[in-house]
């Protein structure tokens, strides 16, 4: 990693206007200078779900109007600036409401980071669900379609789950889900299931590009 990396934080809510309306490469490219920056994140995905990208894997947000992310690659690459690209993994507001029953669900059945749809806040995907391959498609379009200097992949870890499909597992195994350890054994496997995935995809395509987990270091 390059001496000064910012990563460039924001999670946008369809409610919110105008994406993007103001950007200009050369605003963009001074204030990297101005900032020192070497390596700044930007983002495919946020917390909300929206791309900031045409997108077949995903759906752009709808008050976007141009290619944002492609738009910053070629601005920070034309000045020596990395782009590593950041995808919400875990989260993705739009389709939680979709599809409640891919979400982790603690042990009373309630979702974790809220406990409901009628309080503000997201909802964590598991990924023993149906929604780890449409993850693993927005990785592919990503890694495809831009010259991203690695890909950052947000709120995964081990999370002990009760949603059906972990459940349904569980009891495949001839296991019983009150089993917190039989639990806790089948998260450590879900989260390695979902590292080595991504790991094969995004080396399938571009060989050795790092792939950053929080919950784990960049690695080729």
């Amino acid at each position: 990693m390059r001496f000064r990396q910012v990563h460039l934080d924001f999670h946008t809510s369809e409610a919110i206007a105008h994406i993007g309306t103001h950007f200009t490469k050369e605003n963009f490219q001074a204030n990297l200078i101005r900032g020192s920056v070497d390596s700044i994140t930007v983002f495919s995905k946020c917390h909300h779900g929206w791309a900031y990208h045409p997108s077949v894997a995903n759906q752009q947000h709808p008050e976007l109007k141009f290619d944002l992310l492609g738009a910053m690659i070629e601005a920070a690459h034309e000045i020596n600036v990395k782009t590593p690209v950041y995808l919400s993994a875990g989260l993705d507001e739009k389709l939680a409401r979709v599809h409640p029953e891919w979400l982790i669900r603690n042990a009373d059945d309630r979702t974790g980071w809220v406990d409901g749809f009628m309080k503000p806040g997201y909802h964590e995907f598991c990924m023993n669900t149906p929604y780890l391959p449409i993850l693993l498609e927005q990785i592919r379009e990503v890694v495809t379609r831009y010259d991203a200097d690695g890909i950052f992949l947000d709120i995964v870890g081990v999370r002990k789950c009760y949603c059906q499909f972990c459940v349904r597992t569980l009891r495949e195994r001839g296991q019983d889900p009150r089993d917190e350890a039989a639990v806790l054994t089948l998260a450590e496997e879900v989260y390695a299931n979902y590292g080595n995935q991504v790991k094969e995809l995004v080396h399938s395509i571009k060989p050795g590009l790092g792939t950053h987990r929080p919950y784990r270091s960049w690695c080729g």
